[in-house]
């Protein structure tokens, strides 16, 4: 008797990219240095726990420059500050607000974090976005390749 042979397809083949460095990296002017707030994500994350800076970031992931220690796993609540944030985000939404934000949020995943530096203070994070609102994600797009 014949066996069945069950062939499972491979997962990979959706519309996403598998997620690595270079997929932040290699992202069209991703080098723009970004101020962005990072808190542990929580209930009580809060814009100011950390200021740090972009190294690369896309609509992928970002690497950044941060002082705290964060394990791999780690899940982040990153503050994106763009200039001109709400007027950027009017031109793809239309509806209007009292209050006009500047900043955004990503949830993101630690994937590395290396020590930079002479005395290993300052370390270089690697982090795969896990949830960025759609809006959100042009507005990034449209000022990096704003360059």
């Amino acid at each position: 008797m014949k066996e069945k042979v069950s062939n499972q397809e491979n997962e990979e083949s959706s519309s996403m990219p598998v997620f690595n460095e270079d997929t932040v990296k290699k992202y069209p002017r991703s080098n723009r240095r970004i101020a962005v707030g990072v808190a542990k994500y929580g209930i009580s994350a809060e814009v100011g726990e950390e200021e740090a800076q972009t190294v690369h970031i896309s609509p992928y992931g970002m690497q950044l420059r941060v002082s705290h220690e964060y394990e791999e796993g780690d899940l982040l609540k990153i503050f994106v500050n763009i200039p001109d944030y709400w007027e950027r985000k009017r031109r793809f939404v239309d509806y209007s607000r009292i209050d006009t934000p500047d900043n955004f949020k990503i949830l993101v995943k630690v994937v590395s974090s290396e020590e930079v530096g002479k005395r290993g203070k300052k370390k270089i994070l690697l982090a795969r976005t896990v949830n960025m609102d759609e809006v959100d994600e042009q507005v990034l797009k449209a000022f990096l390749q704003e360059g």
